[in-house]
């Protein structure tokens, strides 16, 4: 099986570039999990050689030559954070091969997969050259190299009858949207339907907004498909839908469940790839046979990753910023009411907005009544998942509308709200949040030219060696523009691959560790 080629760049970006160091847990093939101990000289018999140290359980070591990703690879953490393997014990050898067979049984479904959609024919989406380009005119902005790279490899992939299946990975604000918008605009141009998902109704709308306004000059019909479109509005989009008269089709997983019959479905898009679940994104292929399947995320999925490395979806990297976008200064710091109030009148004094977000709906309603018995200088609104969809939208869009200055939140908005005015962002119980989650969160500010902060509140210590605390210490050193694609590593890290034809994204695998497992798959699926 041909596996992708990945630029030294893009391959850099996505699974790093570190060389072990003496400290760092190591596997090796034939003695398993061990304590690099870096490089010795040894003279042997009248030989000298340069042998490579590794330490095992209970003092035990090998002195051996040992060529780094070839004998031995990066586990993906420090030896003292795992529990290293006894020498010449057995067990990992058994372990191992169980291992294995594991991985490969894991990798044949998707290597069949794979084959079938190959052998299946696909619609060859070939618009007018002038058109195109009459469209892309209509961008406000500059593209980056990238996003020009990366809509060329779309466009290319839709002119062929085999069914697209790319991973377009690009941080927060990198303007993967807009590769999206142009693979539909040539989807549109040439007579076809185009899906476009979202994991949450307010960034589907977000999605169907900018659709409206980027096609007004084209004939066509963009249509909603949410939990909160009725039944009576459902049977008449199902109509113009089956019809063809509905060229985009924008929504959330609602679209899985509306029995939609289409006319000429070639395009589907997956936005934010890592929130849907196999099965819903498996449906969302099929919903027509032989259409071409656009995912997107700026923090993939470890099992995404090992799969775009080996081939068995194609992958573009988008990590060129946005002309004069800023690194988002963060810091972590004890809770603290008064430092909230100051960063946000630093913000309005800017004539600009904040997010306050906390993990849970209690957090919000104590913090609510804490700023309705203070004289605030500011009105806020507020947004989370247990409110009725159409209050929770209300209260966003008003924030969107510069209504009100402050936001008060969950998670709920890292996705889907874009908002250039606010350049402000506090979290509170940030220990509670994951990397991914975190990364997601701080897209929503810096977004413009203006310098943005983000504090995130905890009162854990900061300087135990526990998980919490090291995420959010390594959270806030990874701050730079593009720093995504260093968060996705590490999130990769700390939960291991998962297997690649199953819900697992993390722990069935992580025992081989990071480089053995990348080893033996790109093994098994080049004698596929």
């Amino acid at each position: 099986m041909q596996t992708t080629h990945l630029s030294q760049r893009d391959q850099e970006l996505l699974f790093g570039s570190e060389t072990a160091k003496p400290g760092d847990a190591v596997v090796h093939f034939k003695h398993g999990l061990a304590e690099y101990r870096g490089e010795e000289n040894c003279t042997i018999g009248d030989v000298e050689q340069t042998l490579v140290s590794l330490r095992y359980r209970n003092g035990g070591k090998l002195l051996l030559p040992a060529v780094e990703n070839e004998d031995f690879w990066l586990y993906g953490a420090s030896a003292g954070a795992v529990n290293l393997d006894r020498l010449k014990s057995g067990d990992w050898t058994k372990r191992r091969d169980q291992m294995v067979d594991e991985v490969n049984k894991s990798a044949d479904a998707v290597i069949a997969q794979d084959k079938e959609r190959r052998a299946t024919k696909a619609r060859k989406i070939t618009p007018s050259a002038d058109a195109m380009k009459a469209f892309a005119e209509s961008f406000a902005f500059d593209e980056t190299e990238d996003q020009l790279a990366t809509i060329d490899a779309v466009l290319a992939d839709m002119a062929r009858e085999v069914p697209m299946k790319r991973l377009l990975i690009g941080d927060v604000g990198f303007g993967k949207t807009e590769v999206a918008i142009r693979a539909a605009a040539a989807a549109v141009l040439s007579g076809h339907q185009v899906v476009m998902v979202a994991p949450t109704t307010v960034l589907a709308r977000q999605h169907f907004e900018e659709m409206q306004d980027r096609f007004k000059d084209i004939a066509t019909d963009v249509i909603e498909v949410s939990r909160s479109t009725t039944a009576q509005d459902m049977q008449d989009l199902s109509g113009k839908v089956k019809a063809g008269h509905a060229q985009i089709i924008v929504g959330t997983h609602s679209v899985l469940t509306a029995d939609l019959e289409f006319d000429k479905l070639a395009l589907v898009v997956i936005d934010e790839e890592q929130k849907f679940g196999e099965r819903q994104k498996a449906d969302l292929e099929t919903l027509a046979s032989g259409a071409h399947v656009l995912t997107m995320t700026a923090t993939p999925i470890p099992r995404s990753l090992a799969a775009a490395e080996v081939g068995l979806l194609d992958i573009s990297v988008i990590a060129t910023a946005p002309k004069d976008r800023l690194p988002i200064e963060t810091e972590v710091t004890a809770t603290d009411l008064d430092m909230m109030l100051k960063a946000i009148d630093r913000e309005l004094a800017r004539d600009g907005q904040c997010y306050v977000v906390c993990p849970r709906v209690a957090g919000i309603d104590r913090l609510a009544g804490k700023l309705d018995r203070m004289d605030i200088p500011f009105d806020y609104a507020i947004a989370h998942g247990q409110m009725p969809d159409d209050d929770m939208e209300a209260s966003m869009l008003r924030f969107m509308r510069g209504e009100v200055q402050v936001l008060l939140s969950t998670s709920i908005v890292e996705s889907g709200l874009d908002n250039t005015n606010a350049n402000t962002m506090i979290v509170f119980d940030a220990e509670l949040f994951g990397l991914a989650q975190l990364h997601q969160l701080r897209g929503r500010i810096g977004r413009s030219k203006l310098p943005a902060h983000m504090i995130l509140f905890s009162d854990i210590d900061l300087g135990d060696d526990s998980e919490a605390a090291t995420r959010l210490t390594a959270f806030a050193q990874m701050s730079e523009l593009g720093a995504g694609f260093r968060i996705a590593r590490k999130d990769r890290d700390i939960r291991g691959f998962g297997t690649l034809d199953g819900p697992e994204q993390s722990g069935q695998h992580s025992r081989l560790g990071i480089g053995l497992y990348r080893h033996v798959l790109k093994q098994h699926v080049a004698r596929s």
